[in-house]
């Protein structure tokens, strides 16, 4: 579920980007086709589903991640309240933000999961 890049949307950005698209091709996918936008340029369908796609794997990414954070920041003795803070967690809901986050591919949109499965 890594975060490859489209072949497809490098070829828009540089269609947008011209002669300066080899520093959008650089970052991540998700931040050139947000710069992209706000240039005003408007995506095609093809590229637009691919964003879609990318946005939900990144989703899924991070609140994974979050969990393990969670986790990880316990193992180290870290108490709720300063993770909570981290996070931006009420520290007592921390339990079951942590589980949510864990659990958070199973809310997501179901085109999205058929193409990972």
């Amino acid at each position: 579920m890594g975060m490859d890049r489209s072949a497809r949307v490098d070829a828009w950005l540089e269609e947008v980007f011209g002669d300066a698209s080899a520093m959008m091709l650089k970052p991540n996918q998700l931040v050139a086709l947000n710069l992209a936008v706000q240039r005003g340029a408007v995506p095609p369908d093809e590229v637009m589903q691919i964003w879609f796609h990318q946005l939900f794997a990144a989703r899924i990414m991070a609140a994974q991640s979050e969990a393990g954070f969670i986790d990880a920041a316990r193992a180290k003795g870290w108490p709720d309240e300063q993770v909570g803070d981290m996070l931006m967690v009420e520290p007592e809901r921390l339990d079951e933000h942590r589980d949510e986050q864990r659990q958070i591919h199973l809310k997501i949109h179901p085109a999205v999961r058929r193409r990972q499965d």
